[in-house]
């Protein structure tokens, strides 16, 4: 109890007074139990809504909840419940995308006693649903996990996952798509992003035309050599016909990769961040030009290097700075906390590592990005104890770095 008082003092100091006009915001008010599993999505007036995974919030095992936020991280709406399921289904691992309207949308994976599916759902600018859960994966037998989604300014989104088959000797693994109109209309079938089995994992940046790119981890096993995790990415045009080949990005077969995320330019352009060990994991990027030809070459992002740096995630500000963010072992040896790195699209730091998360609170981990147009960015985290009770969502709300 008492690490939580003092957590909760720290808590109030940066949020009356972070530096540089950053303020912490708790998101969730209901704080029996624990919320996990958060993700966010801005748009370019600096709005934003967060959504995550809240234990036991609706009666029964877990439900995924949202809310929405001014650019000043205000709210503007009380917590909303995002799936309709209410009997013997727990959703997980929530994803979210937002039109320039405040619209937006959000993607989960649905658990029942007979597997799990990825279903999406479409909310209006004031949270306010249009339409039902809508059915994203269609693989009988397939057991779902591990969505994305990323979308474009018209409303246009696709979402990948990882789904596992039972097809034959072996189960296997492979990463699906599929590309949607602003309605949720699907304006493709579902497709493979790549036939060879083993994918994990996937990470989705969309253009302003409608092409994609598709981030991955492919494993490799005794039936599908060589042995190792290394990354891979494949580009998409908008009715989801490949490109190009998927192209191997990593080629160190010994190492473990932890990742991929990617983000996005409206040309095309993109930049790739990954974490590699093992123990300790560092945090690398790599930037690709609008058809895929590596611009830089990879870059050690932390400048931390006291034990993992690990889990990062990437956002895009229209092609200008890109901001990543990762779970960073604190120098008391005692959890973890977030750092940030704000980035060029070439490879250049603007500005410092900065700190997001204090140290003596607790685990700090699971973060996750999004980033405005003129730079202004949000990052959201779960954090320990700080919220009374188990794990609370935080997020850090913050003007351009310079």
């Amino acid at each position: 109890m008492a690490t939580k008082k003092v957590c909760a003092v720290i808590g109030a100091i940066l949020l009356g007074l972070a530096a540089g006009g950053r303020a912490e915001v708790q998101v969730n008010s209901y704080v029996q139990h624990n919320q996990t599993g958060t993700a966010v999505a801005m748009n370019d007036s600096g709005n934003f809504v967060v959504v995550w995974r809240s234990h036991l919030a609706d009666g029964r095992g877990g439900g995924v909840f949202g809310r929405t936020f001014t650019a000043d991280g205000t709210p503007s709406s009380e917590e909303f419940k995002v799936n309709l399921s209410t009997v013997d289904v727990d959703g997980w691992h929530p994803v979210v995308a937002m039109d320039p309207s405040g619209g937006f949308v959000v993607v989960w994976v649905a658990r029942r006693a007979a597997g799990a599916s990825t279903v999406a759902r479409v909310f209006g600018p004031e949270g306010q649903p249009l339409t039902d859960e809508l059915q994203v994966g269609t693989a009988p037998d397939a057991v779902e996990s591990g969505p994305s989604i990323a979308m474009n300014s018209t409303g246009a989104f696709v979402v990948a996952w990882t789904s596992w088959c039972d097809d034959g000797h072996l189960g296997r693994t492979y990463v699906s798509a599929c590309v949607y109109d602003p309605d949720g209309s699907p304006v493709t079938d579902v497709f493979l992003v790549d036939d060879v089995p083993q994918g994990l994992w996937p990470d989705v940046a969309m253009d302003e035309s409608g092409g994609f790119v598709t981030s991955w981890i492919r494993m490799g096993d005794t039936y599908n050599r060589p042995y190792g995790e290394y990354i891979m990415l494949r580009r998409y045009r908008p009715d989801g016909l490949a490109a190009g080949t998927a192209v191997q990005v990593t080629d160190n077969l010994n190492n473990r990769w932890y990742g991929p995320s990617v983000a996005g330019a409206p040309d095309g352009s993109f930049v790739l961040t990954w974490a590699v060990g093992p123990f300790p994991y560092n945090v690398w990027a790599q930037s690709f030009d609008a058809t895929g030809m590596p611009v830089t070459e990879p870059y050690l992002v932390n400048t931390s290097v006291q034990g993992n740096q690990g889990r990062p995630c990437i956002a895009g500000a229209a092609g200008q700075d890109y901001l990543i963010v990762w779970d960073c072992d604190l120098l008391d040896g005692t959890a973890c906390g977030v750092r940030a790195q704000f980035c060029t699209p070439n490879g250049a730091f603007v500005g410092d590592e900065l700190v997001l998360t204090a140290d003596g609170c607790g685990r700090q981990w699971y973060a996750d990005a999004a980033m405005a147009a003129d730079g202004r960015y949000v990052v959201v985290w779960v954090g320990d104890g700080q919220d009374g009770s188990g794990y609370g969502v935080f997020a850090d709300v913050g003007p351009k770095q310079e």
